[in-house]
């Protein structure tokens, strides 16, 4: 049997792609698993953390890269690996540059796309930037859609994709957040004592704690130094919260870092980048997040810990719908209303596990129907159909 290649470029992708590889690896179907190298360091941690070692690593991070570079650099170099290995089938997850070139190339090859979590859209391509544009151009090229929820697989069935090719799965991001938190309390994955020193500190002095990342490039012209000043002004305000946050490499955010001047009040602790497991152990500790990442909010969602979207638009609505998130953008005055009502106003809840998006077998889910229907019968479908299409065009010319 040809391999199934699993092709992810950012951390996110390695992430929520790792449930689907070991589900496959389980199954015995021959599988790969191409690494682009988009971000390059932040990738392999994924790797390390899960024992992973990539097939093939194309490794085409570079300094101060644009979007167009990694776009052409993903399509010239994955075409020479499509040729060489011949996948089946390509699975690529969410909506980076790297899934929207790879899904491309594999379209070019002729090679059946699948798409882990389908389906998300905001309605405006430049929220997110670019991310809604890659996804949505992948859902036109993609033969095979895995929704992560009955909303995103209602949106494709919406854009007029057959109901045979869409499937609602659940997120994978569950999958890992699961088996992540598990090895968290087993032992298995051991967090640094800077951050449980600071966080039992923190549970000793009767500190409420929030968790902040925020990097969105739509938020760069000025929403991100709205976002810290209100959040310093609020810790200014409220010494007895903690702000936790992992700050984004971009030098956007570093420039707008010391605009504020965020590292001058105490009770905001930044760090640099945290490894995966890191981060969930300060999600799963804390009594508020604020983010701008599409996986966070379902993770906080996940977890039963309210979250205050820094967007304007998401496309991960089902959280809001539960009560569980609530978007407030990049408005100072919205955010330091919000945070004061649910971390001063709400009464504190014992946190429960919301499965809005999924209950942690998505991963399984989808090599399932892979065994049932793209393996077995839609694959030689889409094959005997590409091949008629191909002998068509050489005739034409």
């Amino acid at each position: 049997m040809l391999p199934v290649m699993l092709v992810v470029g950012t951390r996110p992708e390695g992430i929520k792609m790792m449930p689907v590889y070991f589900a496959l690896k389980r199954a015995g179907i021959a599988t790969l698993i191409c690494s682009t190298g988009q971000h390059d360091h932040l990738l392999q941690e994924v790797f390390d953390m899960f024992g992973v070692v990539p097939d093939i690593k194309l490794s085409i991070m570079q300094p101060h890269q644009t979007l167009t570079y990694v776009t052409t650099a993903v399509l010239t170099e994955i075409r020479t690996i499509y040729q060489t290995y011949k996948p089946s089938t390509v699975l690529v997850q969410g909506d980076t540059t790297t899934v929207m070139a790879a899904a491309l190339a594999a379209y070019y090859e002729m090679i059946p796309v699948g798409h882990v979590e389908a389906g998300l859209r905001t309605g405006d391509l430049f929220h997110p930037y670019p991310e809604e544009a890659n996804r949505a151009m992948v859902g036109v090229l993609a033969q095979y859609h895995f929704a992560p929820t009955s909303h995103a697989a209602g949106v494709l069935l919406g854009e007029g994709k057959s109901r045979e090719s869409v499937f609602c799965v659940g997120n994978t991001v569950v999958d890992a957040l699961y088996d992540v938190i598990k090895k968290i309390d087993q032992g298995d994955l051991v967090v640094s004592s800077m951050l449980t020193d600071l966080l039992n500190d923190a549970c000793v002095r009767g500190m409420k704690k929030v968790l902040l990342t925020v990097h969105r490039r739509e938020s760069f012209s000025g929403g991100v130094t709205r976002i810290l000043s209100a959040v310093k002004a609020f810790a200014q305000k409220h010494p007895n919260v903690l702000f936790l946050y992992p700050r984004h490499p971009n030098p956007a955010i570093t420039v707008a870092l010391k605009e504020v001047g965020f590292d001058q009040q105490k009770n905001i602790k930044i760090f640099d980048p945290l490894v995966y497991h890191e981060l969930l152990f300060l999600l799963k500790s804390s009594d508020c997040v604020m983010t701008d990442s599409g996986g966070i909010q379902e993770e906080a969602v996940s977890l039963g810990i309210p979250v205050l979207v820094l967007r304007e638009k998401t496309e991960r609505m089902e959280g809001v719908w539960e009560g569980a998130a609530c978007l407030v953008g990049t408005h100072e005055e919205l955010i330091q209303s919000y945070l004061t009502q649910y971390l001063f106003d709400t009464p504190t809840e014992e946190k429960r596990k919301n499965q809005v998006y999924g209950d942690g077998h998505a991963g399984q889910r989808i090599v399932e129907i892979l065994k049932s229907i793209v393996l077995k019968k839609g694959h030689s479908m889409l094959c005997d159909y590409s091949k008629t299409m191909l002998m068509e065009k050489r005739m034409r010319v």
